[in-house]
């Protein structure tokens, strides 16, 4: 089952992005996505859900893994359930979204504007744990 949330970026833009079960298989489109813990509040209303972001990132390809397992490990671990993604093909404006949506939202933390980018030999450890 699909739902949509509201992400509003810095510019005061507001992003609608479809929210997906973590284990979802996309087809081969790029975009901006979060990945967010999910919960439930009200089991009366299920479609009524709050949204803990934990990362955020852009791919060219959702359909290829983007996330590796050591960090889909230390999401799993801090509750992440849920994917959220935001259809966008050019990728000069993945990144302006991408941008605008890290710097609206100071409280996810300045580390999750690393955790999607490809690896890296020299990232600086310790990028995904929470503070």
């Amino acid at each position: 089952m699909t739902s949509s949330v509201t992400f509003q970026g810095k510019s005061g833009t507001r992003y609608r992005f479809q929210a997906w079960p973590m284990n979802t298989k996309f087809k081969p489109v790029g975009g901006i996505y979060i990945v967010t813990k999910r919960e439930c509040l009200n089991r009366t209303f299920p479609s009524m859900a709050s949204h803990r972001c934990l990362a955020i990132g852009q791919a060219a390809d959702f359909a290829a893994t983007v996330l590796s397992k050591a960090e889909l490990s230390k999401l799993t671990a801090q509750g992440a359930n849920c994917i959220c993604v935001y259809p966008m093909a050019d990728e000069a404006r993945r990144l302006q979204i991408e941008k605008d949506l890290i710097e609206g939202n100071e409280q996810w933390g300045a580390q999750l504007h690393y955790l999607f980018r490809p690896p890296v030999a020299d990232r600086a450890p310790g990028t995904l744990d929470e503070s």
